[in-house]
């Protein structure tokens, strides 16, 4: 188990922040995080953000201090770096069938991308449906930060292949008619998994 944990100093929300890290897996990194007592919203994709008085306790559970550049380049090498545009949150990651699968919060879909998809709720689950025509309006509030019409953010497809690694990225479009109150907690996880 290797849980890394910066020595950085992040002014942020009236406090100083670090970075909890894993070089090994994600499942690794929420682990640890659960045991720390460290909220599932710090997750930043590929990193928690914890407050620097959390540092002694998270070294006293078994994470390696670090300096912020070692790191990145560990998690880098790890294959497990999240890089993200500002404005962006990334809300969850997967390996699924030899893909990496993030799914990203964010008002545009950077390229290369691939096709917008029409977020619905169906039984309690979400569901994405072909592009066909892209609604003009998303529901508003159903996504914190997430204004009507346009896309609520994008799911990214990682691969790496003998040439290097490849992107793919496909917009989620939440559709107001489909979407009557607030979308369920962790709606976004049906998209890890691509079909």
């Amino acid at each position: 188990m290797t849980v890394l944990v910066d020595t950085a100093r992040i002014p942020a929300h009236g406090r100083w922040w670090a970075h909890l890290a894993s070089d090994t897996s994600s499942a690794e990194l929420h682990a640890f995080a659960d045991l720390l007592g460290v909220p599932r919203r710090a997750f930043e994709g590929d990193h928690y953000d914890v407050p620097v008085e959390r540092i002694p306790e998270a070294v006293a559970l078994g994470a390696e201090l670090v300096t912020t550049r070692e790191l990145l380049a560990r998690v880098r090498a790890a294959g497990l770096r999240t890089p993200k545009r500002r404005g962006e949150k990334v809300l969850s990651t997967a390996v699924v069938d030899g893909h990496r699968v993030d799914v990203v919060r964010s008002a545009g879909v950077p390229a290369p991308h691939g096709e917008h998809r029409v977020a619905r709720l169906v039984g309690g689950r979400l569901d994405l449906t072909d592009d066909g025509d892209l609604p003009r309006v998303a529901h508003p509030g159903a996504v914190p930060g997430v204004q009507p019409g346009v896309v609520a953010g994008f799911r990214r497809r990682w691969t790496r292949t003998p040439a290097g690694l490849t992107l793919h990225h496909d917009g989620v479009v939440l559709l107001a008619d489909r979407f009557p109150g607030r979308l369920p907690d962790r709606w976004w996880t049906p998209l890890l998994h691509p079909g």
